[in-house]
Formats: structure tokens, C-alpha cells, sequence
């Protein structure tokens, strides 16, 4: 995900939102409210302790909460962040899908016609360079049928 690190992190409490700013340039608003914040912001930065893959806000009341780099892209649900997701969720029950089956990686990289890294890449959950249909391929050959469900984000 290329949008791990906060370059710049400002607020405005008549508009109660944090204006944030990737280094990887995305720039985005996220609402007080979507963080339960209900009280007035005085401070807020990146946090350089957490390498900038987070950033604080401080209330007038002295309380100083930490926010990770990927709850506001999921508040927003960004696109390329919901993609990400979806495509490590499937990975990560695929894996368990496979643990469970017992079959032996060599028997699944022969009949996806594939190599036995080129398998491993498949089924690394941090790799978001992969097909969708591969996957589902590969649970097909688990004898799991994969649905698709749509629902309204919270």
C-alpha cells in the first residue's frame, strides 16, 4: 500500500475535520465525528515516534488520541485501499482454505499451471500485484465456491 506515511497533518474545528496529506501525495478530510471526537482540537501532527504511520490530536481537555494511517482511508472507504483489503482478506481465507484441505503447494501450483513461487506470490497477503480470478481459480480447485456480496458502507 503506498499509502502508509502522513507528510502533513492540519485541522480546522469551525469545519471539524483533519485536512491529511500522504507522502505518497493523496490528500483527504476526515471528520471529527467519524473519530468521536466531540471536543475541540489544539494540536495535532504526524507522529514522527510511529515513523509518520500515524498522527496525534490533542483536545482542549489535555486528552491526546493516536490515529494509524489506515483508519481514515477506510472511513472514506478510498478505492485503492478497499481493493487492497479485499484482496488480503480473500488471500488470508484462502491460506486457511489450503491448511485445512492439507493438499500440497506443488499440487496446487501443477494445476493452476504454475510455478511454486509464482503460487507463493499468489498467496502472500501483502502482495496486491495479483488477479482476483486467480484466486477464485484456486478456490475452485479447493472445491469452495466464492460468492461476491455487495453491502452499504458503514
Amino acid at each position: 500500500m503506498k499509502h502508509k506515511k502522513f507528510k502533513k497533518v492540519a485541522f480546522d474545528n469551525k469545519k471539524r475535520v483533519f485536512h491529511l496529506q500522504y507522502t505518497s501525495g493523496l490528500k483527504m478530510e476526515c471528520p471529527y465525528s467519524a473519530l468521536g471526537i466531540k471536543g475541540r482540537v489544539i494540536e495535532a501532527a504526524s507522529d514522527s515516534e510511529a515513523g509518520h504511520h500515524s498522527f496525534y490530536f490533542m483536545l482542549e481537555n489535555g486528552k491526546k488520541e493516536f490515529v494509524p494511517f489506515d483508519q481514515p482511508l477506510h472511513i472514506a472507504q478510498n478505492p485503492e485501499y478497499v481493493k487492497q483489503q479485499t484482496l488480503y482478506e480473500v488471500t488470508k481465507q484462502l491460506n486457511e482454505l489450503i491448511k485445512r484441505a492439507k493438499t500440497p503447494k506443488r499440487e496446487l501450483a501443477r494445476r493452476l499451471g504454475t510455478s511454486l513461487s509464482q503460487l507463493s506470490r499468489l498467496l502472500d497477503t501483502t502482495n496486491y500485484k495479483k488477479e482476483l480470478s486467480r484466486l477464485i481459480e484456486l478456490a475452485a480447485m479447493l472445491n469452495y465456491e466464492f460468492k461476491w456480496q455487495f453491502k452499504k458502507a458503514a
